[in-house]
């Protein structure tokens, strides 16, 4: 096997490898006999399957194997004998991973390698904190949203429903008489208005409302709507209410017994440490998602063109992939996707600057990702998705999701410890 390796462009490797006829087909024939040992046939012996009739089956496939057995042995000594640094995998079209006509085997691909950069001082950074301090009215706010949260619906009587009342009703779209979309079953809040209708024209539309009732508002039609003519066009919102409801708040012991206390006053005590956890919490992350930014906007390094394309390509199919699960139109996904490329490039772009420098972090400090702290992401993703132990880690390998783990493992660590070793100054 001859392999050849070009890093004259930046960032990028193209590697050549050539197997010669005799090489191919010696790798070939012992894949053919192995495949002999493990195939089973009707009317064979198992492991006695004649090579001939081994490779009049599964020849194809036995020469594909052989071809990424090559291919990943030469990307393997590339790495090693060029000390490499690969930013992704090989790159390599399927038209190219074909056998030549002479029974030998050669191809060329790409390989995008990590830039070379210098890293900013990312110690003692200096950041002024934005946290903000509970004041009553909030811890008020937020027990009135335990009530609503809490609340057990309930029959509305002849008054009908209230602004904190909540019902199952049909929806339907009009573009002028002709009904464009419709769901049955939909729960609508008083206050929560369907897509496209402003809510000053949805305000007050509940109140009294009781079974039967049927509401219009006027709206703006989702650009999701499958007739093309209908979409971004004026239409109207019409609510057929099936079931009113009203919701009662539980008591107030109800909830004191959710933290363990026994009176109102103790309640709020612990609702204002609660939020002040949340806002602490939320303050950390902020300073941390800001050091990252501050090192991306000072780090001058050139990422790999073809990498930064694969991962913004990557980006809109996950987009177009989302959209089709909803139901959007075929003509309107890819108006969106169109509209989205520059965001996804932007987006890309700020995720592998970040990776990179996430990356130059772990190795400058040596903060190391271990076996156990993988194990223990593992354990923790089952539990929180109520599956086995086993079961994720196997789902993980099988998906190639090992790697992306870890990085995030890794990302957790760089960005506790520029939180740590930053100075984080009160406001003046």
């Amino acid at each position: 096997m001859q392999v050849s390796v070009d890093t004259s462009e930046s960032s990028l490797a193209k590697i050549s490898v050539s197997i010669p006829p005799d090489e191919f087909e010696k790798e070939y024939r012992g894949a053919l006999k192995q495949a002999g040992r493990n195939v089973q046939m009707k009317g064979f012996r198992p492991g006695k399957v004649p090579v001939k009739v081994v490779e009049k089956k599964f020849g194809e496939e036995v020469t594909k194997d052989v071809i990424e057995h090559f291919v990943r042995q030469a990307y393997q000594q590339a790495v090693s004998d060029e000390d490499l640094k690969p930013l992704s995998h090989p790159r390599i079209a399927q038209e190219d991973l074909s056998r030549g006509e002479d029974g030998g085997f050669s191809v060329e691909f790409e390989v995008s390698l990590k830039p070379s950069f210098d890293l900013p001082d990312y110690k003692g950074m200096v950041i002024e904190s934005e946290l903000e301090q509970v004041v009553p009215d909030q811890v008020e706010a937020t027990i009135e949203q335990l009530r609503r949260e809490r609340s057990t619906p309930e029959p509305v009587g002849p008054e009908g429903m209230d602004a904190n009342g909540m019902a199952l009703c049909t929806v339907r779209f009009l573009h002028g008489e002709e009904v464009v979309f419709e769901r049955e079953g939909l729960r609508l809040g008083a206050n929560t208005p369907p897509p496209g209708v402003k809510p000053e024209d949805f305000e007050g539309k509940f109140d009294g409302a009781v079974d039967g009732d049927v509401i219009e508002c006027p709206m703006m039609l989702p650009p999701t709507i499958e007739k093309a003519e209908a979409r971004g066009a004026d239409g109207t919102c019409r609510i057929e209410v099936a079931e009113a409801y009203k919701l009662v708040p539980p008591a107030d012991e109800e909830l004191f017994a959710l933290v363990e206390v026994e009176d109102m006053d103790a309640f709020r005590v612990k609702v204002r440490e609660k939020l002040e956890e949340a806002n602490t919490k939320r303050e950390r992350d902020r300073v941390e998602g800001a050091l990252i930014d501050r090192l991306i906007a000072e780090t001058t390094l050139d990422l790999p063109g073809p990498m930064l394309e694969e991962q913004t390509q990557h980006r809109l199919h996950a987009l177009a992939q989302e959209m089709s699960r909803q139901g959007v139109p075929e003509d309107a996904i890819k108006q969106q996707l169109e509209e989205q490329e520059p965001t996804a490039r932007e987006e890309a772009d700020k995720g592998m600057r970040a990776l990179l420098i996430v990356e130059a972090i772990g190795d400058a400090e040596e903060l190391l990702v271990t076996n156990a702290e993988l194990e223990a992401e593992l354990a923790n993703i089952a539990e929180r998705n109520h599956a086995s132990l086993e079961d994720v880690r196997e789902y993980y390998v099988k998906q190639g999701l090992t790697q992306q783990m870890a990085i995030e493992v890794l990302e957790r660590k760089v960005r506790k410890f520029l939180y740590e070793n930053a100075e984080v100054k009160d406001p003046s």
